[in-house]
């Protein structure tokens, strides 16, 4: 019975953190969503691209950041206060709106994503100490990995149905989404609990630091892989819509709904396909492959058949959330993993990944106001195709989860046959 307590425990402190990071999506998407109507304001009219991104990328590289200090905060506080403290710093994003300047706007924004960061960061120990069950840890990850999609998803459908009226005060459209964080701040207080994020603990229990990850060769694969994804993933999401309405046929708005919509639909198929058993790589390559390939056809033809490119950016989204659940879920899988060095290896893998897309993104910006729009293009379609080299390199995490399943039964079968 206590068993049974401890993991619904556990199970409603992971809503929690999933939902806080479902409105830390929403209010990121919802305000790059409104920038142009956010630089008019602090600047009375259009600015360059560097500076309208300023936003965006100034949050990824407080990501960057926030990963590192996550880990320290959570062995210093343990998980509830880490993660309430995550929560807390969240809700800048809602001080932010009110700001006298960009800057001021853009520091409070950046705070608002070193909360954001933090959570997620947390998701992983709460998962590793609640639930020990392979087949439900891939499922709860899969949830994990799309919360970003499903704020992004929600904020879409709005924009989509109800653009002219949420552009008309940018202010109060953004109030209303940063305002859901209190909201999941409070409820974190009322059910979380703390844990031991260390298994073994005593004088033998094996220390494990920063020093001991970044001497792992996977980390740093692992770690660009998922740069080139989110370069990707959030410049799709974050950065096109507005770069979608200005130099193509297709409607930003309608572009993040399939690819948020359908990347939902991928991370049911991921986890379908993650549960049967399958090895990682092959899917990871091929849906890789897919990934990429059909968001470059959509830039060719946007501006000739836009109907074709909407329909290879749903198929986009599908396959890069096939991949996403399973990506994520990796780390579990090794050998020897617990709560304690699976924060310490997302928090540096976070901050790589984002160190990464952050400079792919300066980078994406600075060509497209100083070359063009196709060349930021290419340049963003090759930075992206790196992923699908780096998850070849990737060790056969399916051949270890295997291995360890057969060894239980392989015992059984001995003392059955001693016992007989």
């Amino acid at each position: 019975m206590e068993a049974m307590n401890q993991t619904r425990k556990g199970y409603l402190m992971m809503a929690v953190l999933w939902v806080a990071y479902v409105t830390f999506a929403m209010n990121w998407v919802a305000g790059s969503s409104l920038t142009p109507q956010i630089t008019k304001t602090f600047f009375g009219g259009p600015v360059d691209p560097l500076v309208s991104q300023l936003v965006n990328y100034s949050i990824t590289t407080a990501r960057v950041f926030a990963n590192i200090l996550a880990a320290i905060v959570l062995m210093k506080l343990g998980p509830k206060k880490a993660a309430g403290t995550a929560m807390g710093l969240l809700m800048m994003g809602l001080v932010a709106i009110y700001l006298p300047n960009y800057w001021a706007f853009t520091v409070a924004r950046m705070v608002m994503a070193v909360g954001g960061s933090m959570v997620i960061v947390y998701m992983n120990p709460v998962l590793a100490h609640y639930i020990t069950n392979s087949r439900v840890k891939l499922r709860i990850c899969a949830a994990n990995t799309v919360s970003y999609n499903v704020g992004a998803f929600i904020v879409a459908v709005l924009f989509t149905l109800f653009a002219n009226q949420l552009i008309v005060n940018w202010r109060l459209t953004l109030t209303f989404f940063a305002s859901l964080t209190i909201l999941v701040f409070a409820a974190w207080l009322w059910k979380a609990e703390n844990f031991e994020t260390r298994q073994n603990v005593g004088k033998n229990t094996e220390t494990y630091g920063y020093k001991d990850a970044l001497k792992d060769s996977f980390l740093w694969r692992y770690g660009l892989a998922f740069a080139s994804f989110l370069t990707l993933y959030v410049l799709s999401l974050v950065s096109f819509k507005a770069i979608f309405d200005e130099y193509t046929l297709l409607n930003g708005s309608v572009t993040n709904l399939l690819i948020s919509g359908f990347g939902i639909l991928g991370t049911f198929a991921g986890i379908t396909i993650g549960n049967k058993g399958m090895p990682r790589k092959p899917i990871l390559v091929i849906t890789g492959i897919v990934m990429v390939g059909t968001f470059a056809l959509a830039l060719v033809f946007a501006n000739a058949i836009p109907l074709l490119s909407y329909a290879l950016i749903a198929v986009s989204g599908f396959a890069m959330f096939i991949q996403y659940p399973i990506f994520l879920n990796l780390p579990h899988e090794l050998k020897g993993m617990t709560p304690h060095k699976l924060t310490i290896l997302f928090g540096l893998f976070w901050a790589l990944a984002y160190a990464g897309q952050t400079l792919a993104t300066i980078g994406w910006s600075y060509i497209l106001g100083a070359v063009g729009y196709t060349e930021a293009m290419i340049f963003f379609i090759s930075v992206s195709s790196l992923y699908i080299i780096m998850v070849a390199t990737f060790p056969e995490t399916m051949q270890q989860v295997s291995v360890e399943r057969k060894i239980p039964v392989k015992k059984m079968a001995q003392k059955i046959g001693t016992s007989l």
